[in-house]
């Protein structure tokens, strides 16, 4: 079941990604940015991280998407109002920035990897448990075990907002 959630989760999230940054219609973007923001969310299940998943969905897929929905429907874009802008180093700014992202995926993998398997350093008052309230249990899910899925969303949202000013922008 752990395979199947990832490929049903990782297909959307692309799929539904690449989808967002090539529509020409800014509403139908955010719409596949929230079915993206779902694939994660199916990541995240998946990794039996059922808190990230669900603040997934009303984080991210909730408010910010509602957001985003807000301003593009109170800017009332049209098509003649939209500029294309032409600039030939943006496609190598383009380029060399996925570069670097894919690089800095592969770097956090193999960092993740050689962490998982080294010795965790014993934590100050470990040996009584977590309590109930502690967000310390939450906080090493986040930032041990689930570091870069948590990464790709936030920069999957940031990407989103560059996006978001991009279509915005107009000739003056």
């Amino acid at each position: 079941m752990e395979g199947l959630s990832f490929w049903v989760g990782g297909t959307l999230t692309v799929t539904a990604g690449m989808l967002a940054v090539t529509r020409r219609n800014a509403v139908a973007s955010v719409m596949w940015l929230v079915a993206a923001f779902m694939g994660m969310a199916v990541l995240f299940f998946g990794m039996d991280a059922a808190f990230l998943g669900v603040i997934q969905i009303l984080v991210y897929a909730g408010a910010i998407l509602v957001l985003f929905l807000f301003v593009i429907m109170l800017l009332n874009l049209t098509p003649s109002a939209l500029v294309r802008i032409d600039r030939p180093r943006a496609k190598v700014l383009g380029l060399a920035s996925a570069g670097f992202f894919v690089t800095m995926i592969v770097v956090v993998a193999m960092g993740s990897q050689a962490w998982t398997t080294g010795e965790k350093a014993h934590r100050i008052g470990s040996s009584a448990g977590p309590r109930a309230s502690d967000v310390l249990p939450v906080a090493d899910q986040l930032f041990e075990q689930h570091l870069l899925p948590f990464e790709v969303a936030s920069i999957l949202l940031l990407v989103a907002i560059i996006g978001a000013v991009v279509l915005t922008k107009r000739k003056v």
